[in-house]
């Protein structure tokens, strides 16, 4: 019986390098490779995602999924939820690799994964450049991307282009999308800037009244 089940075992294991080593060469051959989408988004029960009008998939939330033979390259990738468009993003596909790619409202921030660090300093003239509008969406019928309803606040692209372009991105159906999380770094340093301003006039107010007391001290002798 032990010999038996050793046989097996040495069959099953025979049969999965057999696999591994038949995907390697065919990954090889036909130059694919693979994606693992994982959904960390919260407010969206699931997400389809498509290559082109190809529908790759459904993630739901907390979820993943595994999408292989997919052409090596750097290709369009469109997320979406039910009808409507979250977002679109470029990947690209390795040989034989599986790439990972994270649907998640937090972005990556490691200082381990950066270069080029460069502090950003006098940004209060560009913030007071910017115009800070309310407004509801309003979108002509062949618009196909998803535009939550009631009264938001924000830039106008256009607008924030010609001060921040970095922010602002020409979508491929020809509309323009502002990445806001960004700008939250730029809008916390000039509100330290601010501060520095305030911080150094309480001291000029300071040493003013110290002059005036000083002053009226010796006029009063």
């Amino acid at each position: 019986m032990k010999r038996i089940f050793s046989y097996a075992v040495a069959l099953l294991s025979l049969f999965i390098f057999s696999c591994n080593k038949s995907s390697q060469k065919d990954c090889e051959k036909n130059n694919t490779g693979s994606i693992l989408f994982h959904n960390q988004l919260t407010g969206f029960d699931s997400v389809y995602v498509y290559l082109g009008s190809t529908q790759l998939g459904l993630i739901r939330t907390g979820g993943e999924l595994s999408v292989g033979n997919l052409a090596v390259g750097r290709k369009l990738y469109t997320f979406k939820y039910r009808t409507f468009n979250l977002l679109e993003d470029s990947i690209t596909v390795s040989q034989c690799n599986e790439s990972h790619y994270y649907l998640d409202h937090l972005p990556v921030s490691d200082r381990r994964l950066k270069k080029n660090i460069t502090p950003v300093k006098n940004v209060l003239a560009d913030i007071e450049a910017l115009n800070i509008y309310s407004y509801e969406y309003n979108a002509p019928k062949s618009y196909t991307g998803y535009l939550p309803g009631g009264i938001h606040f924000g830039f106008m692209a256009q607008e924030l282009k010609d001060v921040y372009p970095e922010f602002v991105q020409l979508n491929t159906n020809g509309y323009y999308s502002v990445n806001y999380m960004e700008m939250i770094p730029i809008l916390a340093q000039g509100i330290k800037e601010q501060q520095e301003e305030i911080n150094d006039l309480k001291k000029e107010i300071a040493e003013l009244r110290s002059m005036v007391k000083s002053q009226q001290a010796v006029a009063m002798k």
